[in-house]
This record gives C-alpha cells, sequence and structure tokens, in this order.
C-alpha cells in the first residue's frame, strides 16, 4: 500500500493493522495473492470440528447454543436460525452451511476493506471493487452451468432445465424490468382516477456512512448492509408516523448506491393532495432526525420532487431507475450525480468479463443481500401471482371480482388488434378494493398445510393453493402447480414442488452428524458410518451426538480405537439435583465402596451451614 500509493493516513493504517492482526477468520490475501476456495474449504472444516467438538462435551442445550454462537461470531457469520435446537446444531454441523456463509463474509469484508482504503469510488472503481465484481460475477457463472446441467421432468412428461425455468420467471432481466413497469403504470393509473398526486423522494444516509473514495474525513467504517439498516429504520418510522397520522401513500422504492457503495432510496409515492404538507413534515422530520447539523445536511439528505401534471409522466419519472439498477435498457449513458456534478460511469473488461455500470450495481445488490425494489401499499402481489396462475375453467363460474381479476392479469397475444390484450395492474388494484385497500382486499390468499422435507427439517408448512373471494371465505379456486422431478449430474432424482425449496433429508439427523463428522475429521474415510435408528436413552437437557472416532475402526497409529460410551458418560456425569452429592464425592464414594467397603454414611456432603 505504501508502495502504490506513497504512504497511507492514519485511519487507513488502523484498517491495514486491523486486517494483518485478523486471525480468526479467512485472510484476504496470502503473499499478495487473493485467497482461493481452498481456504474457504478449510476454514468451514475448522468450524464444522469445533461445533462437533462443543456438542460432545457440553451437557446442556442452552451451553450448546451460546457456544455455537461465540464460534460464528468470531468467524463473522450469523447464527444458525431454527425453530429447534437440533435444527440449529444441525446447520452447524454442516459443511455446507458453513462454506455459504464464510464465502459471503469474505466477499462482504474484501469489498468494505476496500471501500475503506478508498479503493471504491468514482475515480476507481465505482459501486463495488473490482476484485468483489470479479468474484460475484464468476459465482453467477457458476450457478448458471449448475442449473443449466440440473434437468426438472413434471408429471405431464415435460422436460427443462432448471436455467430454462429460471428465465421463465422474475430472474429474468427483462421480464423483471417489465413486471415492475407494470405496476408502476398501475399505481399512476389509479392515482389519475382518484385525484392522487405524485412526490419522488430522495433519501441519503449521513455523512459518517459516506467514504467518498477514502476522502472523507466524517466517514466512521460503516459497511454497506449497516447503511442499508438505518434507512430501513428511518422508513420504519416514518411508516408509523404516517400511520397515526392517518396517510396511505403507495408506490415503489428503489435502493441504489452511490459510486463509494453507500445505498440511497428513491421513492415514487402517490397521496391524497390534501396531506402533502403533513407528509412532507413527517419524511422530513424523521430523514434528518440523526446529526441533523451537519453542514449540508437539508439540502443532501432529503430531496422532494413534486411531479405535477403536464410535466411527464410518475412512470416515464422513475423508469430510468429502475432500468439502470437492472440491465441498463434505454438509459444510454449512465450517469451519477454527486458532489453537485454529473459524473458519467462507463463500463470497464477485467479480463474476459465485460462490467457494465448496471451490472456493477446489480453485482453491488448480490453481493451485500440489498433488496433494490419494493412496492410500497398497493394490494398484495402474491395474490397477483396466484391469480395468474387459475385457469379459465376454473374462473369460469365464480364472482364478478375474481374473474375481473383474472382477465386483468392476463396477457393475450395476438396479431387481430380485438384480441391482444395486455395485463393491467390498475385494473387488479380496482377489483382488490383500490390502491389502499390494504388488509380489506376483496379477494384473500388461502393457504394449507403441507408436510416439508428439507435439508436441516421436516415439518408442516403452509403452502399457498389458491385464492377466495372474501364474501366466500370456503370456496377457493384453486390455482395449478406442477410437480417436478430435480435430477442433476450425478445425482439422484428429488421430487420437488416448482416453487418450493429442494432438499433432501433422506435420513435422521444423528446418522447425518455421523456422516459429516467422519468425512471432515480426514481425507479419507475409514469405514461407512453405519445407519442406526435413533438412540435408546436421549436425556431431556442433552443432545447427545456422535464423536469423530465413533465411525473410526484405526486411529492415526494402526491401533485399534476404543468405542466409548458416551451415553453412559453423560448419565453418569449429568447434572446433580440441589441437594446430591457433587460428582467428585459420588465418584470417591463408589470408589470406596467397591475397594475398601467404606460405608456410605461417612462420605456425605457437608452442611452448607
Amino acid at each position: 500500500m505504501h508502495r502504490l500509493f506513497g504512504g497511507l493516513d492514519e485511519k487507513k493504517n488502523k484498517v491495514i493493522e486491523a486486517v494483518l492482526a485478523d486471525d480468526q477468520r479467512v485472510p484476504l490475501a496470502t503473499a499478495g495473492v487473493l485467497t482461493g476456495e481452498g481456504a474457504f474449504h478449510h476454514a468451514a472444516d475448522a468450524a464444522v470440528r469445533e461445533c462437533h467438538r462443543i456438542c460432545n462435551r457440553v451437557l446442556t442445550d442452552d451451553a450448546i447454543l451460546i457456544a455455537i454462537g461465540m464460534v460464528c461470531r468470531r468467524r463473522g457469520v450469523a447464527v444458525p436460525c431454527g425453530e429447534t435446537v437440533l435444527e440449529i446444531v444441525d446447520r452447524a454441523l454442516d459443511k455446507r452451511w458453513w462454506l455459504r456463509h464464510i464465502r459471503t463474509e469474505f466477499k462482504r469484508r474484501f469489498d468494505h476493506v476496500a471501500k475503506q482504503l478508498g479503493l471504491v469510488g468514482k475515480h476507481i472503481d465505482p459501486y463495488i471493487s473490482r476484485e468483489s465484481a470479479i468474484m460475484q460475477e464468476h459465482r453467477n457463472r457458476e450457478n448458471q452451468k449448475l442449473l443449466e446441467a440440473c434437468k426438472a421432468v413434471n408429471e405431464n412428461g415435460d422436460v427443462y432445465t432448471l436455467a430454462e425455468l429460471a428465465s421463465k420467471g422474475v430472474g429474468n432481466k427483462t421480464l423483471r424490468r417489465g413486471e415492475l413497469m407494470l405496476r408502476i403504470r398501475g399505481f399512476e393509473e389509479a392515482a389519475g382516477v382518484l385525484g392522487h398526486v405524485a412526490m419522488f423522494w430522495t433519501i441519503t444516509c449521513p455523512s459518517k456512512f459516506h467514504s467518498v473514495g477514502g476522502t472523507n474525513e466524517k466517514y466512521k467504517g460503516f459497511t454497506t448492509r449497516q447503511a442499508q439498516a438505518y434507512l430501513c429504520k428511518v422508513w420504519a418510522c416514518i411508516r408509523a408516523a404516517l400511520h397515526r397520522a392517518g396517510i396511505k401513500p403507495y408506490g415503489f422504492r428503489v435502493a441504489e448506491p452511490h459510486t463509494d457503495g453507500c445505498p440511497h432510496w428513491h421513492m415514487l409515492l402517490f397521496v391524497d393532495p390534501a396531506r402533502v404538507n403533513d407528509m412532507e413534515m413527517i419524511v422530513t422530520a424523521y430523514a434528518l432526525k440523526e446529526d441533523e447539523g451537519e453542514n449540508g445536511s437539508h439540502e443532501n439528505r432529503v430531496k422532494l420532487i413534486n411531479i405535477e401534471a403536464g410535466n411527464g409522466s410518475a412512470a416515464g419519472y422513475i423508469a430510468k431507475y429502475v432500468s439502470k439498477n437492472i440491465d441498463g435498457y434505454g438509459v444510454g449513458e449512465h450517469h451519477a450525480f454527486e458532489d453537485g456534478r454529473t459524473y458519467v460511469i462507463t463500463s470497464d473488461n477485467l479480463g474476459n468479463m465485460e462490467f457494465t455500470p448496471s451490472k456493477r450495481v446489480t453485482l453491488w445488490a448480490q453481493l451485500n443481500g440489498i433488496r433494490q425494489f419494493q412496492q410500497i401499499g398497493g394490494p398484495s402481489v402474491t395474490v397477483m401471482r396466484e391469480v395468474r396462475r387459475l385457469t379459465a375453467d376454473a374462473v369460469q363460474h365464480a364472482p364478478e371480482v375474481i374473474r375481473e381479476a383474472y382477465q386483468a392479469c392476463q396477457k393475450i397475444e395476438s396479431e387481430d388488434p380485438a384480441v391482444a390484450q395486455k395485463a393491467s395492474f390498475a385494473r387488479f388494484i380496482w377489483a382488490m378494493g383500490g390502491p389502499t385497500c390494504g388488509r380489506n382486499a376483496a379477494i384473500k390468499l388461502v393457504c394449507r398445510e403441507q408436510f416439508f422435507k428439507g435439508r436441516y427439517v421436516a415439518k408442516m408448512i403452509s403452502k399457498p393453493v389458491g385464492v377466495c373471494w372474501v364474501a366466500q371465505p370456503h370456496v377457493v379456486y384453486e390455482s395449478v402447480r406442477y410437480q417436478w422431478t430435480i435430477s442433476g449430474p450425478g445425482e439422484r432424482a428429488v421430487s420437488a414442488s416448482f416453487d418450493s425449496q429442494i432438499g433432501v433429508c433422506s435420513s435422521p439427523p444423528w446418522t447425518r452428524i455421523a456422516a459429516a463428522s467422519a468425512s471432515t475429521w480426514s481425507s479419507v474415510n475409514k469405514c461407512t458410518p453405519p445407519v442406526n435408528a435413533e438412540p435408546a436413552y436421549r436425556p431431556k437437557n442433552k443432545i447427545i451426538f456422535p464423536s469423530f472416532d465413533a465411525s473410526r475402526s484405526f486411529d492415526r497409529t494402526g491401533a485399534r480405537c476404543v468405542k466409548q460410551d458416551h451415553i453412559a458418560v453423560y448419565v453418569r456425569h449429568r447434572k446433580r439435583a440441589p441437594s446430591a452429592p457433587s460428582l467428585h464425592l459420588e465418584y470417591l464414594r463408589e470408589k470406596y465402596r467397591e475397594r475398601h467397603e467404606v460405608p456410605v454414611t461417612t462420605l456425605r456432603r457437608p452442611s452448607v451451614n
């Protein structure tokens, strides 16, 4: 760094020192070379082994969860989620779970360090560092190859690759952009009928969240996700205040990055013209609540543009923000307005990869887990997608509300103008009860309990099966769903629903834990782990897990391993009752009874008094 930049300031020196001192997580580079995939596998193996030792030595469930949480925090990984202790521990003992989260943590940490060192900015690498962009793009290409290699067959005999099925949904950028613009246009048409006005807000984080290419002295080292969390918190306060005031806005918000990677929000909201001033006061107050006194806060932190009739379409105004954050279609030059100036972001060629500005924004959102687009208010999009799955025969004798919503969601392509039809989100809004209907919508989603068998859990969950009219809640109009059999290269077929999570849990959790332990201890399994049933004894306050030696016949020196009865060990050394003697005294009592025939009364626990 000194050779490249001619010296570092105090903040950057602290960043370098922190990176060098961090020996708990995967190093960002080794001998000047970016850390490779092998380091992730090694770290995942080490984490699994440590969690196995915890589960074999710690006595209670609470202590196991605390110890696993400490392991996760040292490695910068979030604690595994789950409804039961066994589900949480099952994730902590799975190498695939650790590998996935360690990769994500590494990429986010690498990009954040680059941001702290000033390697992300309008004059260097906008939005995301070039190394992070290459890593994320490489992961996307690997995922695409995997989808193309997996086949899916439904009950009708239709055969597709998973890549082909994914291209028929919002994973297709063209369809995603069209879906968003359809809903934005529908909101604008509904607002025109009600006489509502459009307000275009831009909310930005305080100065302490911006690195500005490493030149901002007020930057406190906040990550991109922390900045996004701040904006979510601000909007939560604004939403609650608007609800208390009886203001019901509806529209869309777009999260996009500054060139230094810090996010900001653009929001197109429609509201009753009589409540415009009240809404402006609420939004401004909460957007400036933190660090209001800093220079330029009122000019830069929150901006409002009232889109008046005759000055352009509200949907057309936000269309460029939607397009530039997806694929850049129809945008032309990619502009970024910062520091009172407008910059043009150009494409980069790194190796055999081309990174357009829009691709950089998409990779930035993927790497940091940022939700780019979100609908605010309006009817449920889930209900709209469920109505699309209905058939014409299913709604033939349905009430007018259901049939109107079904027709609004249909797109008919034909050369005959009288037959051709475009989907209309505005018609769907009115069928549901208007843009401010909320939970009082005329059409509701219907769910049923179905058995779900995943990698870590098997339980009953609620799955959508259709819709119903609120006046006739017991009449369900069921949607069409297919059962797909998924098969990948070198794997057996797995039967699963198209819109459900796919996973295999073919053996009891403790059996799979034993298999995982044998695979992570050494590179070669010395014997096949036995598939046993549930242990005969399972203490209430303790989960028994097989040790690493449970499935090994010989140790590394060639001597035969002694099988240890962990259940018996636990029964012997389980937690005593408050009035019972200590474990050591109990051991001595048994020892003297066997060898010296000493009466038990001579070794009683002394009184506390």
